[in-house]
């Protein structure tokens, strides 16, 4: 008889990202403030993922605008807490967390996405979309996770009404009603005024050095600032 094992690999997540975490889409878009935590949310469900899917040898996916932001940003991460799991072993050079079930998380960056055509995912993160190439998702990630019918996360701050801006509200030709109209996905926004992540004092020091523009942007996610 197989047996449960229950492993504690020191993840606490923030109030704002359990609605997330607790999901039944399999599909989900969220736009959130600066230093809210989202990247370190979503290496740990990909984590989770990799080594709960019951499909032989699952292979999930962190996708950044470029390989050198993937390492920066997520590398530590993944290490972190992935590899708290006994038998899990790290490959530095290319990226990637193994653990003991054949699950696999791998970091991608997007300024080759070719290279990633052919490949089968059991979920993605994309991470920042508005700064990828708008081909990235429609071309390689979704046939990547249709055969096993895998689940697919962006999450970011406003760059401007580009196709991130669609996926979120959709686009021009109503093809896509957009993923805040679509019950279909899930949808949230996360704006520094709400969440109270970052200390008010700091907020107004922010403020000092960015343009009222800027601020909207990268603080309360205004995709027209």
């Amino acid at each position: 008889m197989a047996r449960t094992v229950e492993i504690d690999i020191g993840y606490e997540p923030r109030s704002i990202f359990l609605p997330w975490h607790q999901r039944r889409q399999r599909w989900s878009a969220t736009v959130a403030h600066r230093r809210a935590g989202k990247t370190l949310a979503r290496v740990n469900a990909l984590i989770k993922g990799a080594v709960t899917c019951p499909l032989p040898d699952p292979r999930f996916a962190y996708l950044a605008p470029t390989y050198t932001q993937a390492k920066d940003i997520a590398w530590t991460y993944l290490k972190r807490y992935g590899l708290t799991i006994p038998g899990s072993r790290a490959n530095e050079s290319e990226l990637f967390v193994d653990f003991p079930n054949g699950g696999r998380v791998r970091l991608y960056g997007t300024e080759n996405y070719d290279r990633m055509r052919g490949l089968y995912l059991d979920g993605a993160v994309l991470d920042e979309p508005a700064l990828m190439d708008p081909r990235v998702y429609p071309e390689v990630v979704r046939p990547a996770l249709s055969d096993r019918k895998g689940w697919g996360d962006f999450i970011g701050t406003p760059n401007g009404k580009n196709h991130f801006y669609e996926l979120c509200y959709g686009d021009p030709e109503g093809k896509f009603v957009g993923a805040a109209n679509d019950p279909e996905w899930y949808f949230a926004i996360h704006r520094a005024s709400e969440t109270k992540l970052i200390p008010e004092d700091e907020l107004r020091d922010l403020r000092k050095t960015m343009t009222p523009e800027q601020y909207d942007q990268e603080l309360e996610c205004s995709f027209t600032a």
